[in-house]
């Protein structure tokens, strides 16, 4: 069960980054380690709020502010919404 955006939200699914380690130095850190990542975040556009600019509008993929993305989890789905103003640019 997905949530429907309502309130000027887009229902977005963040694309992990690649972080390529080369293979030739390993180092050993601790379980919890994550490397530092960027303040944006590309995301997969789901839905939209019917109330949005961006509603009735072809968009796949957003860059957004990281620390603007909202996880929701209810049950065992996590989703993710952001609010249309925090939307920096669509990728073609």
């Amino acid at each position: 069960m997905s949530i429907i955006p309502e309130n000027r939200h887009l229902l977005v699914n963040p694309i992990d980054e690649d972080h390529n380690i080369d293979n030739t130095v390993q180092l050993l850190m601790p379980e919890d380690f994550r490397p530092p990542q960027s303040q944006y975040v590309v995301c997969e556009v789901l839905d939209i709020a019917q109330d949005s600019k961006f509603y009735n509008t072809m968009i796949q993929k957003i860059v957004i502010e990281r620390r603007m993305l909202h996880e929701v989890t209810i049950g065992s789905e996590t989703n993710y919404l952001v609010l249309e103003n925090y939307v920096f640019g669509r990728l073609q």
